[in-house]
């Protein structure tokens, strides 16, 4: 009984293994590159694809910072990003009223039959350091 139990776990292991091994590298990725700025900024706001706030300093002071938004498109009315997230941002070129709340960045943006859908995507790799707005990919 006690060889079979072992045998058991490790077909369990195995079988958890290959299925970790099947997440795609682009996933695993996604989840680690979530923005985290928002836990020490605050008064966020968006202009056009410029994310700006006040962000708290190591020395307890603050300092206003801005940092342009890579990477995002809008791809037939949704938010969506390139494949290369590290280019320019284009989407407030057919998106208006953008705004965000937190880490999340939300416009109402064109589709190509002409109507509007109000959409919304995570912003991605930006931390605040020491009181500036930036990258940390």
């Amino acid at each position: 009984f006690s060889k079979l139990s072992q045998l058991s776990s490790l077909i369990s292991i195995i079988t958890c293994s290959a299925m970790l091994a099947a997440i795609p590298d682009r996933a695993v990725a996604n989840s680690r590159s979530d923005s985290n700025y928002q836990n020490s900024c605050w008064n966020i706001q968006v202009n056009r694809s410029t994310l700006s706030a006040r962000c708290r300093r190591i020395n307890g002071g603050s300092t206003r910072t801005s940092i342009p938004i890579r990477g995002i498109e809008n791809r037939n009315g949704n938010l969506t990003y390139f494949s290369n997230s590290k280019s320019a941002s284009n989407y407030s070129d057919s998106c208006w009223n953008a705004q965000v709340s937190g880490a999340t960045l939300s416009a109402r943006c064109y589709r190509i039959n002409g109507g509007s859908t109000r959409t919304s995507i995570p912003i991605r790799g930006i931390e605040n350091r020491n009181g500036v707005l930036t990258y940390f990919w």
